[in-house]
């Protein structure tokens, strides 16, 4: 889809890629929000809704890698799609907690806070 953003991602930014499958993208979003790290897994099929196991696949991937991603942290959120800006392509956010400029939405939107590296502890 030549509008969409993240197609537009998917197919621009391909130095940036984090992870890829037959499935999903993996790349850092284009605003952090007062963030360390923010990324995003993106489908490579541009749809807005996908099934119910088609889904859990995509997000245990999108968890799997993010438990590797963000491990110098003890967990990361895994944010759900309600306030996305783009509507009409399947993605999922996942970032840290030290966010300043969002963190009240974060708290206010659906998200899952997911335990990494289950051998870190504070410094």
């Amino acid at each position: 889809m030549g509008n969409c953003p993240l197609c537009n991602a998917i197919d621009n930014e391909q130095d940036e890629i984090l992870y890829q499958d037959n499935n999903i993208v993996i790349l850092p979003t284009k605003s952090m929000k007062g963030h360390n790290k923010r990324i995003m897994a993106i489908l490579v099929d541009h749809v807005k809704k996908v099934d119910g196991l088609c889904e859990l696949v995509y997000e245990n991937t999108f968890i799997e890698f993010c438990q590797e991603y963000f491990n110098e942290e003890p967990t990361f959120a895994l944010v759900d799609s309600t306030y996305a800006s783009i509507k009409d392509h399947w993605h999922r956010i996942a970032c840290d907690w030290k966010s300043v400029e969002d963190i009240q939405q974060l708290l206010y939107t659906p998200h899952r806070s997911i335990q990494t590296n289950k051998k870190w502890s504070p410094k």
